[in-house]
């Protein structure tokens, strides 16, 4: 996830401050309204699910569920991590970026194994720099398209999310699938923090919910407890905080075509 100052996509985001508690999102008549599919019928036909991740905790905050609900079908799960992370408490003098990028790697490994099914999640650490994937974003293109193969299911963050890293991964994963020959879908992260819940109709195109068993949820629960580093009283601001770790705790994620 990783906290940043400002942002773009179709209005003007602010990631300051608290953001929207969740309580605004159960109220949001656009996001209830949202079409509903079935875990089931979305990974119906695929062979892999790929996630491609900016930071160690955006792939199972946006699409934690979905891979839980891979793994208890045994399905392979593949996480490309694009950084580690390690810039998240830059102005904290106990986290030095070698330890942050040591602990947030272990994190993101304990996280995989509680959603993994019989077959271990896989993880490809690219180490492109925290805060720095814009600028390296061409030669990403390339590393994220050796990580894929043809008819991959790949999810990435949007490519509106607020954030330069995550708006950035997203643009090379589109362009990485696009050679591959694999299919793309993206979700929010940050989005959920700025976005609107009270607009008059969703800020996504044709974008849709994914409904997730009572056992993916509590799984997903348990992946997200392992980024310690990330929670409350790891630091004095931490990145997810319980009304943050609140908007990833439903019983559905939302997608983007």
């Amino acid at each position: 996830m990783d906290a940043v100052a400002e942002g773009r996509g179709p209005a003007p985001p602010t990631i300051i401050g608290d953001g929207q508690h969740e309580g605004a999102w159960r109220a949001s008549a656009w996001l209830q309204a949202l079409p509903r599919m079935t875990a089931d019928a979305w990974l119906d036909g695929v062979a892999r699910l790929v996630v491609v991740s900016p930071h160690p905790d955006d792939e199972v905050l946006g699409c934690g569920g979905l891979m839980a609900e891979a793994g208890v079908r045994g399905l392979p799960v593949h996480v490309v991590s694009v950084t580690d992370g390690e810039a998240c408490y830059a102005d904290d003098p106990h986290w030095p970026p070698a330890h942050t990028r040591a602990v947030r790697r272990a994190e993101l490994r304990a996280a995989l194994d509680a959603l993994s099914g019989e077959v271990p999640a896989t993880v490809a650490t690219l180490d492109l720099g925290d805060g720095r994937v814009g600028a390296g974003e061409s030669a990403l293109v390339a590393r994220i398209a050796g990580e894929l193969r043809v008819g991959d299911r790949v999810l990435t963050t949007w490519r509106h999310d607020g954030h330069p890293d995550h708006e950035a991964t997203a643009r090379a994963t589109a362009d990485a699938v696009g050679r591959i020959g694999a299919s793309l879908q993206e979700f929010p992260v940050w989005g959920w923090h700025w976005l609107d819940p009270a607009a008059s109709s969703p800020p996504f195109a044709d974008a849709y919910a994914v409904q997730l068993s009572a056992q993916a949820v509590a799984t997903k629960g348990r992946a997200l407890d392992c980024f310690v580093s990330q929670r409350a009283g790891a630091h004095a601001t931490p990145i997810l905080p319980p009304h943050v770790i609140a908007r990833f705790s439903r019983d559905f994620e939302v997608l983007l075509p």
